[in-house]
């Protein structure tokens, strides 16, 4: 299996920020914090921790799913 393509964390939260700019309950989204994580196995290196500002109930369970739509597509550069 081909290794994950890696991204810095600045590329990371600008495509999270690029997808959630596409939904009207996240686009006032300006920062998403991207937080290394070391993973037993071959999960994700990264996570996101804060949202600035934080959405409404809806725009977090929408922001999970499209910050989550990243985690499977790019790992975090060293």
């Amino acid at each position: 299996m081909e290794e994950m393509p890696r991204k810095s964390a600045a590329e990371l939260e600008a495509e999270c920020l690029r997808l959630l700019a596409m939904d009207p309950h996240t686009r006032g989204i300006k920062r998403v914090e991207i937080i290394r994580m070391y993973p037993k196995g071959t999960g994700p290196n990264w996570s996101y921790g804060a949202l600035d500002p934080m959405p409404t109930r809806a725009g977090v369970a929408i922001a999970q799913t499209l910050i989550a739509s990243v985690y499977g597509r790019w790992a975090l550069a060293d």
